[in-house]
Formats: C-alpha cells, structure tokens, sequence
C-alpha cells in the first residue's frame, strides 16, 4: 500500500473513532425552572377512616391540567393525576395534605412528585422520579397560593418548580450508607395483601401503567420497639410502572400507629434492580417531624398465593421545624 494510501486510511480510521466517541458522550443534563399553574378537578374520595376522635383520614383521587410559562419544563402541556390523603378535623377543616402528582407530557414521559402540605395553603414539592427524557429527574418547588378562588370545587394552584436531569443521583443511597446521622433505627417485617387494581392504562409510547392499592400491617423485629412502623396497620396506594426497560412501583405509604399517629412515606422499586428504598415524607402527632430513608431487603419467605411477607430496615430523626 503506497503512503498517501495508508495515510488516508488512518484519517478515514480516526474520523470514525473520533465520531463513535462523540456519538457515544453522554448527554449534558438537563436542568430549569418554571412557574405556572394547575386546573384540577373536584376530589374523588376513594376511602375515609377515623384515626382519633374526631379525626380522620380521607384518600382520595384527583385529576388535571398543567399549564406552564416553559416549553422545556417537565410539566408543559402534561396531564396530572393526583393520589391524595388529607387528614381532616370533624368539621373537614383539612389539617395535613400529602399527594403522589403523576405527569403526563405530550411525548408519554412522566415523572412523579410527592406535594406536603402540613398545614393552611403552603406546601412543598420533591420530584422524586421519572420516565423517557425525564429519568433521573431531581428537584423542588412549592405552592405559593391560589390563581383564583373558584365557587365550584376546582381548584386553580400556582406553582414554583426547579429541577435537574441528574441519571447517577444518589441522594438516598447516599443517606442509607451514613446511617450514623440518623438517631433511632429500626429493622422489621410488612405483611400486605394483593394489590388492589382502581385502573390502568397504556400511553401511546408502550409504557403501561396500572393504579392500585394494598393493605396491610408492620412489625417490629423487637416488639418493645418505639417505632412509627411497629403494630402499625398500612395504606399503600400509587403506580406500577411497565416499560420497554423494565417493571417498578412508585407508592405513597400511609402507615398509622396504635395511637393513630401516621407517617408518609414514598417507596420505590425497581424490580429485579435491588433492593428499594424508603423516603419519610412527614408525619403527625408524635411523628409530625420525622425525617428519613429506609430500604426494602426484599422477601421474608416466597408464598403460594398474592399475599406478600417483606423485610425492611428504617433510619429517621425527629427534626422539630424543618
């Protein structure tokens, strides 16, 4: 081969190396703000349960618009379901407000944000996952107020939101393995019944969704426990998730004490991608302050029916004002 031959060879060699290795770069992530606001509809209740005299748990089932200032913002043009627990005084003056939002965008990507609203109109928004362009979505937001009151049931809430594309975000990986910053402990057993399908649905894209709920009870390991999961009975209520990449759940947990003190927590796993984790998202009564993370250790012991027997390891602090 003569030397203007090879040296073309090698340049044709480089330019394919070099363009595979651009091809190849991962993507520079993604990130913005936005602010707008939501129109959803009236509150479909979907179960009520007295936790004290006078107080009860209401669970319900929303549905909504977006309708954002960005075009590049997760909640653009997106479809919003909303799977809510407030708990409500005997008159229903609404105490505490806690909500799994599911959006919807135009291309069938979604992403899922837990709102808590602890007390009157304020309340606050942590994304906690995402599908399509939005996976590994991270950020905040809150809800500063009303657009306007409206006489019927709907409601018209602004929002604020930042948020990242951040695919290697170890958040609470990260808090699971510094257990030590965390004050109480605890290791247990969940007992749950079969998930309780309300409804699915298939999106254009492939991705298939199904809403449900099961019920069930916890336990401590040492019964002597002082534990927001040790004789508590359990709600669960949120998302399976089918994709072409694989099957998890998103779930907002409702677990009440013997006391009728409860605590919210977020679960997500991934099946068959490791254990899943735990996110307390707050609390009432004696819990109204907790923070922290937990994971699921997965079976207890394989069963015949749909019943299910998981192990669970939990780390919060009791975080007055946080």
């Amino acid at each position: 081969m003569s030397l203007c031959k090879r040296a073309a060879v090698t340049i044709i060699w480089i330019g394919l190396f070099l363009a595979g290795t651009l091809c190849a770069a991962p993507k520079a992530a993604g990130s913005g703000t936005d602010k707008g606001y939501f129109f959803a509809g009236p509150r479909e209740v979907r179960r009520t349960k007295q936790i004290k005299q006078g107080i009860q748990i209401v669970a319900y089932h929303q549905r909504g618009v977006f309708v954002s200032e960005q075009s590049n913002s997760p909640w653009h043009q997106a479809a919003l379901f909303i799977q809510g627990t407030t708990i409500e005084d005997a008159a229903g003056k609404v105490l505490q407000d806690v909500a799994l939002c599911e959006a919807t965008d135009a291309d069938g990507d979604m992403n899922w944000t837990v709102l808590w609203r602890p007390t009157g109109d304020t309340g606050t928004i942590s994304f906690k996952l995402g599908t399509g362009k939005w996976e590994g979505i991270t950020g905040d937001g809150r809800i500063p107020g009303m657009v306007r009151k409206r006489a019927d049931a709907h409601v018209m809430p602004q929002y604020e939101i930042q948020w990242k594309i951040n695919p290697n975000d170890r958040r609470i990986l990260d808090a699971l393995d510094q257990k030590e910053q965390y004050k109480y402990h605890d290791k247990g057993l969940s007992f749950h019944g079969p998930h309780i399908t309300d409804f699915s649905r298939e999106l254009a894209n492939g991705t298939k969704l199904v809403i449900s709920s099961q019920s069930g009870v916890l336990l401590s390991e040492d019964p002597e426990a002082k534990s927001p999961r040790n004789f508590a009975t359990c709600h669960d209520r949120g998302t399976t998730i089918k994709t072409a990449t694989g099957n998890g759940d998103i779930m907002l947990l409702e677990d009440t004490d013997p006391d009728g003190d409860v605590v919210w927590l977020c679960h997500i796993w991934w099946y068959g991608k490791g254990d899943g984790t735990y996110e307390f998202i707050g609390g009432s009564g004696k819990w109204k302050d907790i923070t922290g993370v937990g994971v699921t250790r997965g079976m207890l012991r394989g069963r015949t029916d749909d019943h299910f027997m998981l192990k669970s390891e939990m780390h919060w602090n009791i975080s007055p004002g946080r």
